[in-house]
Formats: C-alpha cells, sequence, structure tokens
C-alpha cells in the first residue's frame, strides 16, 4: 500500500488555498475547455488519486503480461500546474490560435492554453496570438495545403529563458514573414526567435530549414548542478522540476561507477551522460537525432565532462564492443527495436538502468529481460500530472 500522505508534492501539504483543487474524486477540472481539450484528461482526478492509478495501471501491464513484478513507489512531482516547458501551440487555416480539439486534427480551440504550461508560456501565447492576427501573414490551410503560420512552439527554462519557434510554410516571398518576424522579436521575453520552414506538407510542429531571427538560437537550463543546452527540435524533459528526482532516481540505481563504463542509449542531448561522466572511468552515449548529438557535444563542454558521442540509430550501432559495465536505456514511448533489445540481452551488462516512459512496453520487453536479469529496484517518478503518463525506473542486475 502507498502512503497517500507520504506522496503528496509539496505545494499540497497543508496550504487550505491549494488542497480546494481536490476536494473529491468528481472535481471540476482547472482546464476551462476539458471536455474540447485532450491534453490534461486526468485533471478531474484529485492528485493523490492520480498517482495511485498510476501505480496501478503500471502493475496491470504486468499483470496482463504475466511478469511477476510490482512497483509499490512513485514520487509524485513537485508541481502539478504550470510544470511544463514547451507548448506547441496550432496556427489553422482560419487564424484560431491555441490547442487543437480533441480528436479532430483540423480544429483549434482559439485563444486556449493549458494550466499545465509555464506561465510565461501563457503569456507569451497571448502575445503571439495576436502578433498573429495582425501579422498579414496567411494561414496553412491542412486539406488544402496552401498558406503559411502553421505553429508556435513555445519553450522555457526555470533560469528566465524562452525560444519563440514560428513554423511556416517555405513562402515564395520572404520579404513580407521578415518584416512580421522582426516586428515579433522585438518584445524583450523573447530570449531567442526561430524561423522554422517546412519545406513538406506533413502536419508536424518543426522544420527542415532553421533560421535564427534573433538571440544565439538556443535557451539554457540547469539541473542539480549540471548546464544544458536546448536547440529548437532536440528533445528535453519536458518538466524540469521532476526532472530532478528523475536523475537522482537514475544515478542511485546505477550504483558506484568508479572504474566502471557508462554506456547510455537513446541519450537525447546528453542528459544523463554528461551529468554522471565524473563518476565513471569511461562513457559513452548513442542517439540517432543528430541536433541532439550536437547539443549532447555542447553539454558535456559546458559541464568538463568527458563522453564520447555517436550519432546512430541505437540498433544499428555495434555497442557491444565498447564493454559496458552500466547501461541506461531511454528508449522513445515506442519501446526498444527488436534488434535493440536482442543485443542489449546478448551483451549481458552487469546492471541495465531502464527509464521507461511506456510500462506498457516495458512490460512486454520485460519478459525477455527477466530471463537473464532480476530486478533490483524499481521507482515511476509522475513527470506528468494531470496526464495518465508516467516515468518508470528499474534498476536490472544480471543473473
Amino acid at each position: 500500500m502507498v502512503n497517500i500522505g507520504s506522496i503528496l508534492p509539496r505545494h499540497h501539504s497543508l496550504d487550505k488555498r491549494l488542497i480546494w483543487h481536490y476536494p473529491c474524486a468528481d472535481m471540476s477540472s482547472p482546464c476551462p475547455n476539458k471536455e474540447l481539450c485532450g491534453s490534461c484528461s486526468w485533471s478531474h482526478i484529485p492528485y493523490e488519486k492520480q498517482l495511485l492509478q498510476k501505480l496501478s495501471d503500471i502493475n496491470g501491464s504486468f499483470a496482463l503480461k504475466g511478469v511477476d513484478l510490482q512497483v509499490k513507489e512513485i514520487i509524485p512531482s513537485p508541481y502539478t500546474e504550470h510544470y511544463r516547458n514547451r507548448m506547441d501551440f496550432v496556427i489553422d487555416f482560419e487564424g484560431r490560435v491555441g490547442m487543437r480539439h480533441k480528436g479532430k486534427w483540423w480544429k483549434v480551440i482559439d485563444d486556449h492554453t493549458c494550466f499545465i504550461s509555464d506561465e510565461k508560456i501563457e503569456e507569451l501565447f497571448h502575445y503571439i496570438r495576436e502578433w498573429s492576427k495582425s501579422s498579414g501573414l496567411s494561414y496553412f490551410d491542412r486539406k488544402a495545403h496552401t498558406g503559411l503560420l502553421r505553429y508556435a512552439v513555445i519553450r522555457t527554462t526555470t533560469l528566465g529563458q524562452a525560444m519563440v519557434n514560428i513554423v511556416t510554410s517555405v513562402p515564395e516571398d520572404d520579404v513580407l514573414i521578415r518584416e512580421a518576424l522582426a516586428k515579433l522579436s522585438g518584445d524583450e521575453r523573447i530570449s531567442t526567435l526561430i524561423w522554422s520552414q517546412n519545406s513538406t506538407v506533413g502536419d508536424v510542429s518543426f522544420g527542415d530549414i532553421l533560421e535564427t531571427i534573433t538571440g544565439p538560437g538556443y535557451i539554457e537550463e540547469e539541473i542539480r548542478g549540471s548546464n544544458f543546452r536546448i536547440s529548437p527540435n532536440a528533445f528535453f524533459q519536458t518538466n524540469p522540476h521532476a526532472a530532478v528526482a528523475l536523475l537522482d532516481t537514475v544515478d542511485e540505481f546505477c550504483g558506484d561507477l568508479t572504474d566502471k563504463t557508462l554506456l547510455d542509449l537513446y541519450c537525447g542531448s546528453g542528459f544523463f551522460s554528461v551529468a554522471l561522466a565524473p563518476r565513471a572511468k569511461k562513457t559513452t552515449g548513442v542517439e540517432m537525432v543528430a541536433e541532439a548529438i550536437a547539443d549532447a557535444r555542447v553539454n558535456a563542454e559546458l559541464n568538463n565532462a568527458s563522453v564520447e558521442f555517436h550519432d546512430a540509430k541505437t540498433e544499428d550501432f555495434d555497442w557491444k564492443t565498447l564493454g559496458a559495465d552500466v547501461v541506461i536505456l531511454d528508449p522513445p514511448r515506442s519501446g526498444m527495436h527488436d534488434r535493440a533489445l536482442a543485443d542489449v540481452i546478448e551483451a549481458k551488462p552487469e546492471v541495465i538502468v531502464y527509464v521507461s516512459c511506456n510500462p506498457k512496453n516495458f512490460a512486454r520487453e520485460m519478459i525477455q529481460l527477466q530471463e537473464h536479469y532480476k530486478v533490483e529496484a524499481m521507482r515511476a517518478i509522475d513527470m506528468f500530472p494531470h496526464t495518465p503518463h508516467v516515468e518508470l525506473i528499474t534498476k536490472l542486475s544480471k543473473k
């Protein structure tokens, strides 16, 4: 059993001004458009019940796969509102700007942001929405594949920096859009402004042609004393407040790294490998996204960390010859590629620290892993309050 009192986030303890948000199971959501927007699908559930439900869902996934495991510990997010550092706002063909309508990819809820996003994101959202309406630029029609403005992606950091990434189609003439972007760049709240051009008809919130309009072209974050550079298309933990607990847990589960070789697969921009490299004899990171690897190399320099990074797919890279003692696995939501899982089982490192954002897929992979590994520790961390998503960290030791 989980002690409810022990898992409440700090700001839900005895502050009566905040407790009212969670009086009963049928509480009203802090979202004014919950029935239309699906980004906070659990916001009507008291937070302590969300945590218990996430534990239940993880353990249910193990039961369905016949895996004899049970996680009993979940660390709550320090903040349950205004925690998210990235929001991708859609601009539709009639100039509406906001979140996408649940179940309707072509429809946008105008002037709708999200209470889980950083407060600075909310401020910039309203400014950018007004800018888009007065810019004189056309809007992208996702059915006709015509028009310019597609997305406004806003990212922030706990250091007070903000990146605005305006995603458009490729214009025939760039004079008008450059004039409009010049006006947008004048707001002092924007640390850096990026113009991303999507040369395809694909409805994605990033471009293949990037140009820095103002600022350095990146923002910076600090987690547990480590500094990280975040570029426009690179992934970074979306809840920087709970990311501390995530890094602490991975650090703890790796154990003593003295005289050991550490391998960080699906390493992204080096969140784990850069922070942990000073404790290991040798550290290697592997990531298929070239922009993330570029960030990772910069991050290693910023932190005086010695890490060898490789731009490659985990399933295609021959890392088995590295002789890794400890392997960190942090695959995407889809889980590990079959070849990558087979490589792990063949290499049989002494310790695996598996970071899973999709426990259902982790449960599926544990069917094979449990034949060679025993579970030493498991801990869930709620990186995504008011959603069904959760991170599960597991320490596996070779049998």
